[in-house]
């Protein structure tokens, strides 16, 4: 009976929410719910004070996002856009989170203070996320490969053929007569003058 009741104390749903930056962007906020227990949660309600309010690319008349959760695992998060920057970083949250270890079991809640000023000063060199810098990289990629398959970008093929060589060998041998003409020098016999110093 000891051993089953620690390992159900061990086993506890731990829900917190925060406000953080966007990974692509850090002038806009992520609102971010996670289990970071070892057990599921259910029926999670979470509220804000002062409430939350939407940014420029939500509608006001958009309701703010994990209000309330079905189910949450362990481990489990959930992410939705919230708003920029804006005023956020003067704000002071008080979060309330409550939830069920059972669906028919009793309310277990948690209160505690999200200060939006621990953000004030930070910045970011280059992608902060190795998966969002690859990402940037396959959507360039596909950019300019999609100018090249309307045919508004030709691609440019340089060859290289026999042609090519004959012509080379040809000026190569004609720069070697002109300065053995001006050494003094008589051409050697034969129908094809190899050139025997670097440059001629």
């Amino acid at each position: 009976m000891e051993t089953k009741r620690m390992a159900d104390a061990a086993a506890q749903p731990q829900v917190v929410a925060n406000i953080v930056p966007n990974p692509w962007s850090t002038i806009h906020l992520d609102l971010n719910v996670e289990n970071t227990g070892n057990a599921t949660a259910f029926d999670i309600e979470i509220t804000f004070d002062p409430p939350l309010e939407n940014g420029e690319a939500r509608s006001d008349e958009m309701p703010i996002p994990f209000q309330k959760i079905s189910i949450l695992k362990p481990g489990q998060e959930l992410k939705s856009y919230l708003s920029g920057v804006g005023d956020y970083l003067d704000k002071t949250f008080t979060v309330t989170i409550s939830w069920k270890i059972h669906p028919a079991g009793e309310r277990e809640a948690l209160s505690y203070l999200l200060n939006m000023g621990d953000y004030k000063g930070v910045s970011f060199l280059g992608a902060r996320d190795p998966i969002v810098q690859v990402a940037d990289q396959l959507k360039k990629l596909r950019e300019d490969w999609s100018k090249v398959a309307s045919g508004t970008r030709r691609i440019r093929a340089e060859t290289y053929d026999a042609d090519d060589r004959q012509r080379e060998t040809d000026a190569i041998n004609e720069r070697y007569r002109r300065v053995m003409k001006e050494d003094g020098v008589d051409e050697p016999s034969g129908d094809q003058v190899t050139p025997d110093r670097e440059g001629a």
